[in-house]
C-alpha cells in the first residue's frame, strides 16, 4: 500500500484547510505572514495527530487480529477467565471460543472414552479367559480319561462354556443399552404378577439353594419395558441373595404420587462409601470369589435411567436396600 493510499483522507482534509486558511488570508488583508505562518503550523500539528491515530487503530487492529490466531491455535483456553471486550471481533471471538471449547470437550470425551474402552476390553479378555482356559484343560483331561471320569468332565465343561454363553449374552444386552438406539416400551404391568414370576425363576436359578423371599405392599399397575425392567430386578434381587448368609430377602412395593418403586432388602453387611462409588462400575465384583461378572448392577443402573427412573441405595443398621424407582 503507497503512502498516498494510506493517508489519502487525511492529506485531503489538510490541503483543505490550508486552502480555506489561504482564501482567508486572501479575503483578510490584514492576515500577515506571520498569521499564515500560525495556520501552516496549526495544520501541521493536525497532521501529526492524524497520522498517530491512525498508526494506534492499525497496531489495536493487528492486536485483535493475532489474539484472534491465538484464539485459533489454542486447545487450553479457560472461558472462564476470557475478557468479555465488545467490539467489532467481539462475535468472531465469542464463535471461536465457543468452538475450541467444544472441540477441547470432544477431545477430552475421546481420551476418556479410549480409556473406558481399554479398561472394559481387559476386563472381558480376563471374563473370557478364565473359562476358556478351564475347558481346555478339560479336553485334554477327557483325551487321557478313563470313561468313568469323562461323565464328570463333560459336566465342568458344559458349565464353563454356558458361562462363556452367558457372558456373550450380557455383553450384547449393555452393547444394546450403550448404543443409544433403544427404545423403552411402555407396557402396563401388574407389579406384583411381575414380581412373582421374578421369584420363580430366581428359585429355579438358586435351585441347590434355600431361597426364602417375601413380598410386602399393595398391587399396583407400573408403566414400564417389562422385558429390560425384568433384567433390573431380577440381577438386583440375585446380588441380594448371593450377598446375604441365609438366603432372606424382603421385596416391598411402594407407590405414591410422585413415584413407584421396587424395594429389594437384604440382610447383609452392605457397602462403605468407596464401595459404593464402585459398585456400579461394570466388571467391579464386591466379592472376588463370586461366580458372577459384575455387569448386573450396572446394568439395573442403565436399564432404570433409560426410562427415566433410578437405582438407589440405602443402608440401614441391620439391613440394606436397593430401590428402583419409578417416576410417574
Amino acid at each position: 500500500m503507497t503512502f498516498w493510499n494510506k493517508y489519502k483522507n487525511i492529506i485531503l482534509i489538510v490541503t483543505l484547510n490550508l486552502f480555506l486558511c489561504f482564501i482567508i488570508v486572501y479575503l483578510s488583508p490584514r492576515f500577515d505572514i506571520l498569521t499564515l505562518l500560525g495556520f501552516s503550523l496549526i495544520n501541521l500539528f493536525l497532521f501529526i495527530l492524524l497520522v498517530k491515530r491512525e498508526k494506534k487503530k492499525e497496531r489495536e487492529l493487528d492486536d485483535k487480529i493475532n489474539n484472534i490466531f491465538l484464539l485459533l491455535h489454542s486447545l487450553d483456553i479457560d472461558s472462564s477467565n476470557e475478557e468479555i471486550i465488545d467490539d467489532e471481533f467481539g462475535k468472531l471471538r465469542d464463535e471461536i471460543i465457543k468452538i475450541i471449547l467444544e472441540n477441547k470437550q470432544i477431545a477430552d470425551n475421546s481420551e476418556k472414552n479410549k480409556e473406558i474402552l481399554r479398561e472394559y476390553t481387559e476386563d472381558i479378555a480376563h471374563q473370557i479367559k478364565t473359562p476358556l482356559t478351564g475347558s481346555l484343560l478339560l479336553i485334554d483331561l477327557l483325551e487321557g480319561s478313563e470313561e468313568k471320569n469323562s461323565k464328570e468332565y463333560i459336566i465342568r465343561l458344559r458349565d464353563n462354556l454356558l458361562r462363556l454363553y452367558n457372558l456373550a449374552d450380557i455383553l450384547l444386552k449393555l452393547a444394546s443399552l450403550d448404543s443409544g438406539t433403544i427404545e423403552m416400551s411402555k407396557d402396563k404391568v401388574s407389579v406384583k404378577e411381575f414380581v412373582d414370576e421374578i421369584i420363580t425363576n430366581i428359585s429355579d436359578y438358586f435351585s441347590t439353594r434355600d431361597v426364602n423371599i417375601n413380598i410386602h405392599g399393595d398391587d399396583f399397575i407400573l408403566i414400564c419395558d417389562k422385558s429390560w425392567t425384568y433384567e433390573a430386578v431380577f440381577n438386583v434381587v440375585k446380588n441380594g441373595i448371593e450377598a446375604t448368609k441365609n438366603n432372606h430377602i424382603e421385596i416391598y412395593l411402594k407407590e405414591t404420587n410422585l413415584y413407584k418403586s421396587i424395594i429389594v432388602e437384604d440382610f447383609s453387611r452392605g457397602m462403605n462409601k468407596q464401595m459404593l462409588e464402585k459398585v456400579f462400575k461394570r466388571f467391579y465384583k464386591v466379592n472376588p470369589k463370586s461366580k458372577g461378572y459384575g455387569i448386573g448392577l450396572p446394568m439395573a443402573k442403565s436399564v432404570m435411567e433409560k426410562q427415566n427412573g433410578e437405582l438407589l441405595y440405602n443402608k440401614g443398621k441391620k439391613s440394606n436396600s436397593f430401590e428402583l424407582r419409578f417416576y410417574n
